[in-house]
């Protein structure tokens, strides 16, 4: 191991020595642009050309407006600066040996009239680029997501798509790590994101092939969603009311204010919604010649009431230190009302109905506490990040079920209650120092630490003569802990046009589990590294290619280890596996992108091949109940490609299409089963935004997921159909919007097995087509926040 961390180690400080070189040859321009007030204009585009006006090299100005553009040649060259909502300039530069430098000092850009609408309409849009080591969605006024949660801002998001059961997928792949501001959180490990509204959102950003600096785990890349902290000075903020059929009512309010030194933000979200949920499943069984036949129709009506807000403050001691300090809490409380019923029957004359009715109570408080300093030293670019992060969450849940019928046929009782308390703590400290070093080139280094502990208590009892008794020996408490250590090195360079990052990152994991009943007692402890490489080229002002590699680790869920799980349905449980272990992946990309005024496409290709993958495990027991629990195979090798094409054929249009496709292939053995598998996985998306007449915005989409296949289960292809029209007054601060969501009712997941003894179809929605009316109230914006939230897209 020491002798593979010292040759990674050495790959990765290679090109310092490899690529140092004298600037005798090189040039660089310098400056800052600022607007007719003499304030920073960030996010401008910075290009440099030769004489024949080929691109040579560029760069986007930071918060302070300022650029640096280097490694250009010395020769004559034209410089051409554009930000949106300005007139663009252009100028003559001459570098040479004698003026390699050239800081054209602060440059007043002049607003542009004509474009003022154009950047309006744009800010209006979401927005899409490319970096070195991960795609950027900013978050603009998308119609579909305006009062909605995060699970509406990601089903827009390209190469992410959310399943029909909630499911996060990244290129079709739910081994993904989805992060909340660059960091691991109980909302997304516990399927709450709808938990977030979607004005928090300043933007998502999608990291297939992520570098060192980010958490190694998750197989098919990370999802970071980056929150909202406006720093504009006074009191600003806005008001959400949302009303939905199903009840689907939200009110968020949320505010900032800057004076001086001091940032305040927040916003408060209260939320009452319904949903209804059909499930149903047809079962055929064979056994000495006998088939037996169950229809089983499940309906559930489920009622959630939810209380979250987000409060903090940044606290400025300089220009170049400031301190954060943020809580998040979230609280719901979920009533469902199930009715399951069932008819069994077999070709020996037996015929029985069974009823279930099921009333379960959860209650659901989550907490975060997060604090930032961040410290930029005095030599450009030189910057200190210290963060430390506490979640704390508890869940109790309480079902009860009442059963009518022949219960004897069927091995159950006609009293049934479960009680399942889980709670969660988990300690994050981590620190991020970046230097520059030559020109164009930076270290970066980091240390992360964290322990998660987790508890979990499940009873489950069954009244027989008026006594409760443990059902099935079911009573045990689960103790999970995870203790992570992590250390990083990443260098980024350029050499000419090309830029480049290298990283390793050494992660050492402890994980204990412990039972009362000591079961499933065990511990597991291994420390692995993680390289990362990333390659960009720019092939001239339009086009540019990347190639990137990352070695990732998926570790599974706490949901997936615990090996218990609501009983409500005798005849299909889904359990954790205690004994799963993580799986290892080693990804490769290729990606393209071009942009000009109408069009962006952007292609990719990659390759994943994986050590240890999960899949589910379908079992029928000796009682004939169906289980499923995801277990370890041997190897998965992926082979895939994407596409995301936008095209504006004039400027009151935007078409959006996105395409997937991935060919795996599985091998492995569980329990003499053979899990070896191979299938084509694939879908699309298209999106339509569109400026009407009468000041109207229209926007709809359309997505598909092909079906999907392993070894055991086939999964059926699914499609949805979202639609809505906004429009605005008051100078666009009060908007109204109608959106229609699920409108085809067609968001149904469909599965299929069969084996020897068994053939089964399963069908589930969690809720139907739902419809909702949004107003949005702005206070104390102006058209230039527009344009400034607008300018943040060329990021």
């Amino acid at each position: 191991m020491k002798k593979q961390l010292i040759l990674i180690c050495s790959l990765c400080l290679l090109p310092l020595f490899l690529f140092a070189q004298s600037a005798s040859n090189i040039g660089k321009v310098s400056g800052k642009l600022v607007n007719e007030k003499l304030e920073p204009i960030p996010y401008a585009t910075v290009s440099v050309f030769d004489m024949e006006e080929q691109f040579l090299a560029g760069a986007i100005t930071d918060e302070g407006g300022y650029f640096e553009v280097i490694e250009l040649p010395l020769a004559a060259c034209m410089i051409e600066i554009k930000s949106l909502g300005y007139k663009t300039k252009k100028a003559g530069l001459e570098l040479s040996k004698k003026t390699k430098k050239v800081d054209i000092g602060e440059v007043q850009m002049e607003l542009d009239q004509q474009q003022l609408e154009a950047v309006e309409i744009t800010g209006e849009q979401s927005s899409y680029n490319l970096r070195l080591d991960k795609k950027v969605f900013q978050v603009g006024k998308d119609i579909l997501s305006e009062g909605g949660n995060a699970i509406d801002v990601l089903e827009q998001v390209p190469l992410v798509s959310v399943d029909p059961s909630g499911t996060v997928m990244l290129r079709g792949s739910s081994q993904v790590q989805i992060l909340i501001n660059g960091k691991r959180s109980g909302l997304t490990m516990n399927n709450a994101l709808e938990q977030i509204g979607s004005e928090n959102i300043e933007r998502v950003e999608v990291i297939t092939n992520p570098s060192a600096s980010f958490d190694a785990s998750g197989s098919a890349g990370i999802i970071n969603i980056i929150l909202k902290k406006k720093r504009k000075e006074g009191l600003n903020g806005q008001i959400t009311v949302v009303a939905g059929i199903p009840a689907n009512h939200i009110v968020m309010p949320g505010f900032n204010f800057r004076k001086g030194k001091l940032n305040l933000f927040g916003n408060y979200r209260w939320r009452y919604s319904d949903y209804n949920g059909n499930y149903s499943m047809k079962q055929e069984t064979y056994n000495n010649g006998n088939t037996t036949f169950l229809d089983h129709v499940e309906d559930e009506d489920r009622h959630d009431d939810g209380r979250s807000g987000y409060y903090g403050g940044d606290y400025y001691f300089s220009d170049k230190s400031s301190v954060t300090l943020a809580y998040y809490r979230s609280k719901t409380k979920d009533t469902d009302v199930t009715q399951l019923d069932y008819r069994i029957w077999d070709n020996n004359s037996t015929d029985f109905e069974i009823f279930r009715t099921g009333n379960s109570v959860e209650n659901r408080a989550y907490n975060q506490l997060e604090s930032n300093f961040s410290h930029h030293f005095d030599d450009k670019g030189q910057k200190l990040n210290l963060d430390f992060q506490y979640d704390f969450w508890n869940s109790t849940k309480d079902w009860n079920l009442d059963t009518e019928g022949d219960v004897k046929a069927v091995n159950t009782g006609k009293a049934l209650r479960t009680t399942n308390k889980a709670g969660s703590k988990d300690y994050v400290l981590r620190g991020d120092w970046i230097k520059p070093l030559t020109k164009g080139s930076k270290l970066e280094m980091g240390v992360k630490l964290e322990n998660r502990i987790v508890t979990n208590d499940y009873l489950a009892e069954i009244e027989q003569d008026n006594e409760w008794t443990t059902y099935d020996d079911i009573d045990n408490e689960l103790d999970y802990s995870e203790r992570i250590g992590a250390a990083y090195i990443q260098y980024q360079n350029r050499f000419k046009k090309w830029e480049y990052q290298l990283g390793i990152r050494s992660e050492y994991t402890l994980i204990d589990i412990e039972d009362v009943e000591a079961t499933y007692t065990d511990q597991k402890k291994y420390i692995n590294l993680f390289p990362s490489a990333h390659l960009s080229y720019p092939i001239n002002e339009q086009n540019s290619v990347q190639l990137s590699y990352s070695r990732r680790i998926n570790r599974p869920s706490l949901w997936s280890l615990y090996p218990f799980n609501e009983i409500k349905d005798f005849n299909f449980q889904q359990i954790g596996n205690p004994s799963l272990n993580p799986s290892f992946t080693n990804s490769y990309e290729l990606s393209l992108l071009h942009a000009s005024d109408k069009w962006s496409i952007n292609p990719s290709i990659f390759w994943r091949q994986t050590n240890d993958p999960t899949q589910d495990y379908l079992e029928r027991t000796v009682g004939g109940m169906f289980i499923t629990k995801p277990v370890n195979l041997d190897n998965r090798n992926e082979a895939g490609a994407s596409i995301s094409i936008n095209y504006s054929p004039v400027k009151m249009l935007r078409l959006s299409a996105e395409m997937n496709a991935a060919r795996f292939q599985e091998k492995g053995m569980y329990e003499g089963q053979n899990m070896d598998a191979e299938a084509t996985n694939w879908g699309f998306r298209l999106i339509s935004s569109m400026r009407l007449p009468l000041n109207l915005r229209w926007q709809a989409m359309f997505a598909y997921q092909g079906p999907e296949q392993s070894a055991q289960i086939q999964y059926l292809g699914a499609y949805t159909l979202n639609s809505g029209l906004s429009t605005s007054f008051l100078d666009d601060n009060l908007s109204v919007s109608l959106r229609g969501f699920n409108i085809l009712n067609s968001r149904v997941t469909r599965a299929k097995a069969a084996s020897a003894t068994y053939k089964a179809e399963q069908e589930g929605a969690r809720y139907g087509a739902r419809y909702s009316l949004g107003i949005v109230y702005k206070i104390n914006q102006t058209p230039k926040d527009r344009i400034r939230e607008a300018k943040r897209g060329n990021r």
